[in-house]
């Protein structure tokens, strides 16, 4: 009898111990995804924020949404410092310099793209370099400036780019060209890495 009479009691005791024991133990947070700090996106320098709420990727522009246009040198002025860049020890040409035969040109159109997602401003502007090879080939694309949300649409315009290379009398030769992407009215254009 004095056995049923502690028995419940140290129960009910044990049982609240237990839950007490339970609910002070640390829930498990959720994993931040690579790249993030406290749950935020980290952005890196030379990396692009995305403005979107979802970074969904782009689609195909229509017509209206996208402007492309080649920047050209300065023609007055002579032994123009932008007439070569260096990019990983390997020398390039402007494509229009004068000290070439023959300009590189674009064997077709840009599939031009445009973001997904929800913008915070829908006017932007993309200037991606493009360094083409001997044969012609896109051998790099990188961002000069970009407004926020519209660097992938640009890269992702030109990735499949094909060219005729610039000629020099020497045969074919290594060149760059700065092309910009106007999205709605074309600005602005933050340089990179502060994009």
């Amino acid at each position: 009898m004095i056995r049923g009479r502690f028995t419940a009691p140290l129960a009910l005791a044990l049982a609240v111990a237990l839950g007490a024991a339970v609910a002070a133990q640390p829930k498990p947070q959720p994993q931040p995804q690579a790249g993030a700090v406290d749950g935020e996106q980290m952005i890196r320098p030379g990396q692009a924020p995305s403005n979107t709420t979802k970074d969904a990727g782009t689609r195909p522009a229509r017509p209206a949404e996208v402007r492309v246009r080649v920047l050209l040198l300065p023609e007055f002025v002579k032994n123009n410092p932008d007439e070569y860049v260096t990019v990983d020890g390997v020398r390039y040409i402007h494509f229009r310099s004068s000290r070439l035969a023959s300009p590189a040109r674009p064997l077709m159109d840009p599939q031009l793209r445009y973001p997904l997602g929800e913008l915070e401003r829908k006017d932007g502007a993309v200037i991606v370099q493009l360094l083409i090879d001997e044969k012609g080939n896109l051998a790099r694309s990188d961002v000069v400036c970009a407004a926020r949300g519209f660097s992938r649409s640009a890269t992702e315009s030109v990735k499949d780019l094909k060219f005729q290379p610039a000629m020099a009398k020497d045969g074919p030769v290594k060149s760059y060209m700065h092309v910009e992407f106007g999205y709605g009215r074309g600005f602005p254009c933050i340089p990179a890495p502060y994009y």
